[in-house]
């Protein structure tokens, strides 16, 4: 089992027949940077979810393109778009479809994230524990 991502994609099929274009895993950059996007800065310069970002971090991170249209019935084009510039794209969504894309993205992500776990048992390969001192001593251990 690679420790890297490929990049690899999954076609998800909506409801009404749409297709999302998602991101089959994310990279660890991918996942830094959906955190970064769900949270802020307090007054006190402590890190808080922003509710508001919750659902859209996740469809953010994943979403690559898709087939929808507009109401002249011409394709709505997301691909290569930044973070910036698809979030605005999908704040223009009716609130139960974009709910319906985030729901088809966080199941895709769950089920991603139990095949990868199901992956690492039956690997085959005997894996050892990375180990530190450091972590005992943050746990509360003391040498000697």
């Amino acid at each position: 089992m690679s420790r890297f991502v490929r990049p690899n994609t999954r076609t998800l099929t909506l409801g009404n027949g749409d297709q999302l274009i998602v991101r089959e895993r994310l990279t660890a950059g991918e996942q830094r940077a959906q955190y970064a996007r769900m949270y802020q800065h307090d007054a006190q310069g402590r890190l808080v979810m922003d509710p508001l970002m919750l659902g859209i971090g996740v469809v953010l991170a994943y979403l690559l393109d898709w087939n929808l249209r507009d109401d002249a019935g011409q394709l709505v084009p997301i691909r290569d778009l930044s973070a910036t510039d698809l979030h605005q794209v999908m704040n223009a969504l009716d609130p139960e479809s974009f709910a319906e894309i985030r729901e088809a993205i966080e199941a895709h992500e769950a089920a991603m994230i139990a095949a990868r776990e199901e992956e690492k048992k039956t690997d085959g390969a005997t894996r050892s524990l990375a180990t530190s001192s450091l972590r005992a001593v943050s746990a509360g251990a003391t040498n000697g």
